[in-house]
């Protein structure tokens, strides 16, 4: 019997871009303003083009097709609607459900739960002074990972390698 999959060569190659685009985030934010207390810190440099970045984030996560990731998507938008100047608590509660819910759904996941597990290890880093520009880089290239990891598999499905 055939595996097959939906997505096309073109959809998949958009869904790469749309994995590897959180970890160039994670890095020329840092690499042009030096490292801050948080990623959110960043906003007060880059303001609206913050907002777009971040919105663009939440977008890649959408392009996944998976209700499930629809949560962290939101919650992703209302972290970069709401700034952490003047709207700080509900930026931080979005943050919360953001990481919350992506946390859990790769722990409940039946093939990559192991991510969701190395994710769960690094909450410590909320507890240290200064940790918390770590915990969000560790988390985003976890979350990356983990859809790279779809999106690698469906293309072994698609070229008949699985």
């Amino acid at each position: 019997m055939e595996k097959i999959t939906t997505a096309s060569k073109s959809q998949l190659r958009l869904r790469f871009i749309a994995c590897v685009y959180p970890i160039a985030y994670m890095l020329v934010w840092p690499l042009i303003y030096g490292i801050l207390p948080a990623y959110s810190n960043y906003y007060i440099f880059g303001g609206i083009y913050f907002t777009l970045a971040t919105s663009m984030m939440a977008w890649a996560m959408w392009l996944h097709r998976d209700i499930k990731w629809s949560v962290p998507a939101y919650a992703l938008v209302g972290v970069a609607l709401f700034d952490c100047v003047d709207y700080w608590m509900l930026h931080n509660i979005f943050a919360f459900i953001f990481f919350l819910s992506s946390t859990y759904l790769m722990k409940t996941d039946k093939r990559f739960d192991w991510l969701g597990d190395i994710s769960v290890t690094w909450y410590v880093l909320l507890v240290i002074p200064g940790g918390v520009f770590w915990f969000e880089a560790i988390q985003a290239v976890l979350i990356s990972w983990f859809h790279l990891s779809y999106v690698r598999r469906l293309w072994r499905v698609r070229s008949g390698k699985e």
